[in-house]
């Protein structure tokens, strides 16, 4: 069996080159790091950034709750609430987004919506708009 000691070949200037004892011409100069530029940094997007911002969770008050809630979600609430509010930008956007995205049923007339409408035409036809 061999031991450590056994491989070792001496180096062109005189010194033990082996197991743990590299050769002096590639040994790590002194005051000089093995990796010297680090490891390279991690790309991050744009993208994944903000994303990874919005899936960060926040605490909110909620009609006296506190509720623990995504940085996405508290964003929207804001936004719809702004809306609500008369804030004309967020309204514009909301009712963009609304009718682009919208899902109505089509609307099919009852029997009472036919009667309704011919008492308001009869209303009408007589000049009485107050009746309804």
């Amino acid at each position: 069996m061999s031991t450590q000691g056994d491989d070792q070949t001496p180096d062109p200037d005189g010194e033990e080159v082996g197991y743990c004892k590299p050769p002096k011409h590639s040994r790590f100069k002194p005051g000089r790091s093995g990796n010297p530029r680090g490891r390279p940094r991690k790309n991050r997007s744009i993208e994944d950034m903000i994303k990874r911002e919005l899936d960060q969770m926040v605490s909110v008050t909620e009609l006296g709750r506190e509720l623990r809630i995504s940085k996405r979600e508290a964003i929207i609430k804001q936004f719809v609430n702004r809306a609500i509010k008369g804030d004309p930008k967020p309204m514009q956007l909301m009712l963009a987004h609304l009718e682009k995205h919208k899902d109505i049923e089509p609307f099919t007339a009852t029997d009472a919506d036919d009667a309704e409408l011919l008492k308001a035409l009869e209303n009408a036809a007589r000049g009485d708009f107050n009746e309804g």
